[in-house]
């Protein structure tokens, strides 16, 4: 907890990037030792010299003045950068920052263990984040649940090291290669490096994009598949269990409202590919989330490619196996509660608009940091709350995803416009019928009988009840009656036969 403290204080001194010009010799003493002159001139693409007696030292730089790209948060990590003469980093420290997984859930000792694998690095050095065994490069482990912002520090602190070196021709190779090597990126070149995650990340994108596939199949033969309860069913508690695994554990692509804001930041500081695409997983996931919202709403991703979405609902699922008690908050009172996670969004872009590390620190009521992409390694406040949703998850389904969730908040709104309705519906649903609505976990049942897209999880749970002539009331009546005239019909009617005699 003492992490979101800090966040919060830092974000409130509302501190500007630093400028190269304002940096002091005794800022750098712990890199070079003996210096005893830093130069005023500001040599490009934005470095200061360091001296000793007249001797060059080397060359200090802030990465997000040479190469400003966008982290996370959409704005650049700044880090200064200390290098010698032979263009070895020697020195290395992230001075400020916007990123809240580096201060809210990793820890200090990570961090430093991430910088310190710079040290004695050679800025024409080819470096990629957990690239151990490919011939060419030299790999360094990234930070445990801090992907993205692992490769946008490597690719920053990297690229402005390499500006430097060619600038000055350090090395003496760099001189040559200054003359074939273009300071700035050409467009394919940009693409080339865009690429290169999603070409070491294959095995993930095909399961993925099977997976996805295999969802769209669902949707899309959907009222073939709900007429088959028990393989519906099946399938469907199987693919829950491959989105808290595979989409949460193993490719850490939990959404979170924080990805929402962080999508607002980068568009106001300016779009760009770079970041969205640093993480396949994360971005499938994105493009899936945004063309589902357009075709049938928020309920497809909540519903099934929310990996703390699907924690609860197999929670409640099995708890009702074990027939644990349920209970649901009158038809009143759930509706109001409702209103919460709206409040809770407008309250958080709002935030995000001054400060996005204070919004996204406030973001904390999410538990998904802590329950997927931490996995309950955090404080004892943060595991207290996320178990504490858990457990109320076994008695009231999602109770999270009803009444908490910013993310659902913010796509119910965007869901507003969808293009396809394919929920069936009967004249009699709620006049008098309540089947449905006794069945759905999300309360997303007006008593009158209307979806409520807003809040419906595209479970298809109704829908299987639907076509079901062993719950739905009026299709209860048509094979009650559709029985009875069978029997009728089957029935037989002893004839007996009568001999006459006549008499001789």
């Amino acid at each position: 907890m003492s992490g979101l403290l800090m966040l919060v204080v830092n974000s409130a001194l509302a501190l500007t990037p630093p400028d190269i010009a304002n940096l002091q010799l005794q800022d750098l003493k712990p890199w070079f030792p003996e210096a005893t002159t830093l130069a005023q001139d500001i040599g490009q693409p934005g470095y200061r010299l360091v001296y000793n007696n007249g001797e060059v030292q080397g060359a200090v730089f802030y990465s997000h003045q040479i190469t400003p790209i966008p982290a996370y948060s959409g704005k650049p990590i700044v880090t200064l950068i200390a290098m010698d003469t032979r263009a070895a980093i020697i020195g290395l420290k992230i001075v400020q920052h916007e990123e809240p997984i580096l201060v809210v859930g990793v820890k200090e000792s990570d961090l430093n263990r991430f910088t310190d694998q710079y040290i004695n690095l050679f800025a024409l050095d080819k470096v990629r984040v957990d690239a151990s065994n490919r011939p060419g490069y030299v790999g360094i482990d990234g930070i445990s649940s801090a992907t993205i912002t692992a490769m946008v520090l490597n690719r920053s602190i990297m690229a402005s090291a390499k500006k430097v070196a060619i600038a000055l021709s350090w090395p003496s190779q760099a001189a040559t290669m200054s003359a074939t090597i273009p300071i700035a990126l050409s467009e394919a070149d940009r693409w080339k490096q865009r690429l290169e995650p999603w070409l070491d990340q294959l095995p993930t994108i095909i399961i993925l994009v099977s997976a996805l596939g295999l969802l769209l199949a669902i949707l899309f033969f959907q009222d073939w598949l709900v007429r088959k309860p028990k393989l519906f069913n099946t399938l469907r508690i199987f693919y829950l269990l491959f989105t808290v695994i595979f989409i949460g554990y193993i490719f850490s692509a939990q959404l979170s409202i924080v990805n929402m804001l962080a999508f607002i930041q980068t568009l106001s500081h300016g779009f760009t590919w770079d970041t969205l695409m640093l993480d396949p997983a994360m971005f499938l996931i994105w493009s899936f989330m945004a063309a589902s919202i357009l075709l049938w709403g928020r309920g497809v991703f909540c519903g099934w490619l929310c990996p703390f979405g699907a924690i609860q609902e197999l929670i409640h699922k099995a708890a009702q196996k074990l027939n644990l008690p349920s209970f649901e908050f009158p038809s009143m009172i759930h509706e109001r509660l409702w209103a919460i996670k709206y409040f809770i969004l407008i309250a958080l872009v709002g935030i995000s608009l001054d400060s996005f590390s204070t919004a996204a620190a406030m973001a904390e009521v999410e538990p998904f940091k802590t329950v997927i992409t931490m996995k309950f390694s955090r404080e004892w406040g943060y595991v207290t709350y996320a178990i504490a949703l858990l457990v109320i998850s076994i008695f009231n389904s999602k109770f999270f995803c009803k009444y908490l969730c910013a993310l659902g908040a913010g796509l119910s709104i965007l869901g507003r416009f969808r293009i396809f309705d394919w929920m069936r519906r009967r004249n009699e649903c709620g006049k008098p019928c309540q089947a449905c609505a006794s069945l759905c976990q999300n309360g997303a049942i007006k008593p009158t009988g209307e979806i409520i897209d807003n809040e419906c999880h595209f479970c298809l749970d109704c829908q299987v009840a639907y076509w079901n002539e062993h719950v739905c009331p009026p299709l209860v009546e048509k094979r009650k009656r559709r029985e009875k005239r069978e029997r009728a019909h089957n029935q037989t009617v002893p004839v007996k036969i009568i001999e006459s005699s006549q008499d001789s």
